[in-house]
């Protein structure tokens, strides 16, 4: 009788445990869910170097009509955000410092920012003030899939001639990587 109790004790402890690491799995998923996502298995970005500048023809918040060839004939730095990722705000400084630092280098910066009412957004009025082209996109994300970014905050640097020559997922990747002097 006491084994048949000291059993069923510890197949309840073990229960007990086994319900708090599902939690914490649980609270981890949501947590990388809510920040955009984890990369995709095996890769740094969904941008690679070998891609150049895509095709595209489309309006800034300010009004102004930015196409590939806005974007020549100097370095450049594009940032893709989106409006239902919570890591996407911690990153405008830093991406704000970068495109500070390639302005004075004589380069540009770009945000697309999408989701629906991006716009109109607090996200897209951060990087407004911050960067020198913003173009918000809707929750088709036509733009960012041209580009091949799919997880948020993404990055690429392009050369003068439209070559991609680094590119990066998240936060961490935005702190790392250096504008050139």
């Amino acid at each position: 009788m006491i084994a048949a109790v000291g059993a069923l004790v510890l197949a309840g402890a073990v229960g007990v445990v086994n319900l708090v690491i599902l939690l914490a799995v649980l609270r981890r998923w949501r947590a990388l869910e809510a920040a955009g996502g984890p990369p995709a298995a095996g890769t740094f970005s969904d941008v690679r170097i070998i891609d150049r500048i895509p095709a595209f023809s489309a309006r800034a918040l300010d009004g102004t009509a930015v196409t590939e060839r806005t974007l020549l004939g100097k370095e450049t730095l594009v940032g893709f955000f989106s409006t239902t990722c919570g890591a996407c705000v911690a990153a405008v400084p830093v991406f704000a410092e970068h495109a500070e630092r390639l302005r004075a280098a004589g380069g540009t910066s770009l945000a697309i920012v999408h989701g629906d009412g991006s716009a109109g957004g607090e996200l897209a009025a951060m990087l407004g003030d911050a960067v020198d082209i913003v173009i918000a996109e809707g929750a088709d994300a036509e733009l960012s899939r041209r580009y091949g970014a799919k997880h948020y905050p993404t990055y690429a640097w392009y050369d003068s001639n439209g070559m991609v020559t680094s590119a990066g997922v998240g936060v961490a990747a935005l702190r790392t990587e250096l504008v050139a002097p």
